[in-house]
């Protein structure tokens, strides 16, 4: 149960703060901060384990963060969502008590997702020009 509140709070916190940056124009930086917050006085008030979720908020506003150069298509950010919230639950008893856990989740969920979106727009670029090389 707690694998599937942490996805459901990294795709609301996160999908927030992108909205709230993206179409709103408030800036990433006040986005993720007032869902922060917000998760902050929230989580814990609906949920037994709502403290524990907070952190996790957090992690899916600094993946909403990232600049349209980055996760420019929202199913990136999704997906950077997600890929946060597994990694957030891997490491919840690995590295107890260490600072930084989350910004670091997020940049490698971010770095993850972009370098894969490169990679796979560099090998379908190399496919077409290698067959239309053939004709």
């Amino acid at each position: 149960m707690f694998y599937l509140q942490t996805i459901a709070v990294s795709l609301v916190a996160g999908l927030l703060t992108w909205f709230l940056t993206r179409r709103l124009h408030r800036g990433a930086v006040l986005s993720s901060a007032v869902v922060t917050l917000t998760a902050g006085l929230v989580l814990p008030e609906l949920f037994a384990q709502g403290g524990a979720l907070v952190p996790m908020a957090a992690c899916a506003s600094y993946v909403s963060m990232s600049a349209d150069t980055r996760l420019g298509k929202l199913w990136q950010t999704v997906l950077a969502l997600v890929l946060a919230a597994v990694l957030y639950v891997a490491s919840s008893s690995i590295f107890a008590g260490v600072g930084g856990k989350g910004g670091t989740i997020a940049a490698i969920c971010v770095m993850a997702v972009w370098g894969s979106t490169r990679i796979i727009k560099g090998l379908s670029k190399s496919a077409a020009d290698f067959f239309a090389s053939l004709f």
